[in-house]
């Protein structure tokens, strides 16, 4: 990607916003997130301009360095995907420790779990805040910050708001797109092509001026989604849904190849620690969740799931290592 100053410099602007990333020189911010990562989500950008003190972790990710990192350094908010947190917490579950400074902790990558979101909050007395965004969006788009009249909702209705990605930066704007190709109703219901548009996304690849990806202003982003009447931004993913079962840990969808359909999705899946869970039950737990064509074919449960460097799932690694697993030839009813 080819960045402006200029972008830089209001992406920079956005992320520090009190309802986005909300950083001053109060804080003290730990990314854990590289810096080839898409500028480590533009953090180290918000921490000069605020004056916040920045804390780069290395290459000790696990947690019992990330735990003593944050208490040496006095960590406020936090930021990286939820394979780093989930260990972060176990680690802290199970040496019964606490924090004493960190206050926030950003999510981005792929959803986090309600229930991981409600340990940390409830259990640990840290704000748990998804972000979203992409290479090509500098990248923060959106952050799941509450509104005013969000305060009179009960804990499972914040809960449930909090799993969501949240609403749209100022400069950025959100849409979705139905099957005709037009804008569908900001509803939370009807899902539909994610695009986005505003003053630091891309508005066209470098060097590909014919890139089809931007049409009329607008970026497709290659997500399925849903937006509600506030604004807020939930991406329908099958394993945004499979991680919301309380025995799950974390979980990969990817699609190999069926005998009548060609492919079909199959949902690879880290049970939590002492948990159990069989496929029916995880299967039957997408009832009313996603169209029933989407519903995966089988689950495969896995002590671990390959991730890249950044902590993202290698999907590719994913499929091939399951392109001929053989699925149900009988349809679930």
């Amino acid at each position: 990607m080819l960045y402006t100053h200029r972008s830089t410099l209001l992406h920079t602007f956005a992320i520090c916003m009190p309802d986005a990333l909300s950083l001053s020189a109060r804080d003290v911010m730990m990314p854990v997130v590289p810096m080839f990562h898409v500028n480590a989500w533009g953090l180290p950008y918000g921490a000069a301009m605020t004056g916040c003190k920045l804390v780069m972790p290395g290459a000790g990710l696990d947690g019992k360095n990330l735990y003593e990192l944050i208490e040496a350094e006095g960590v406020t908010t936090t930021a990286g995907v939820p394979t780093i947190w989930f260990a972060l917490l176990q680690y802290a579950q199970r040496n019964k420790l606490r924090f004493s400074t960190l206050r926030r902790l950003i999510v981005g990558g792929s959803a986090a779990p309600e229930a991981m979101i409600r340990t940390w909050q409830d259990d640990f007395g840290v704000e748990v805040l998804h972000a979203w965004g992409m290479t090509e969006t500098s990248p923060v788009g959106t952050v799941c910050a509450f509104k005013t009249h969000h305060a009179s909702l009960s804990p499972g209705e914040k809960l449930a708001l909090q799993a969501k990605q949240g609403r749209p930066l100022y400069g950025a704007d959100l849409r979705i797109l139905g099957a005709d190709g037009q804008p569908a109703p900001h509803d939370g219901v009807q899902s539909g092509d994610l695009q986005i548009r505003g003053h630091w996304i891309t508005s066209q690849y470098f060097g590909r001026p014919n890139e089809q990806s931007v049409r009329d202003g607008w970026f497709t982003t290659g997500d399925v989604a849903t937006i509600d009447a506030d604004g807020y931004m939930q991406i329908t993913a099958l394993e945004n849904v499979a991680v919301g079962h309380p025995a799950v840990a974390e979980a990969a969808a990817v699609a190999v190849h069926h005998p009548k359909w060609d492919e079909r999705p199959l949902l690879v899946v880290v049970k939590k620690e002492g948990a159990s869970l069989t496929r029916e039950e995880l299967l039957a737990y997408f009832d009313g969740k996603v169209a029933k064509w989407w519903i995966p074919d089988d689950v495969v449960f896995v002590e671990q799931l390959p991730h890249t460097a950044t902590g993202k799932l290698l999907k590719l690694q994913l499929r091939h290592e399951y392109q001929n697993h053989p699925l149900p030839t009988v349809q679930r009813t």
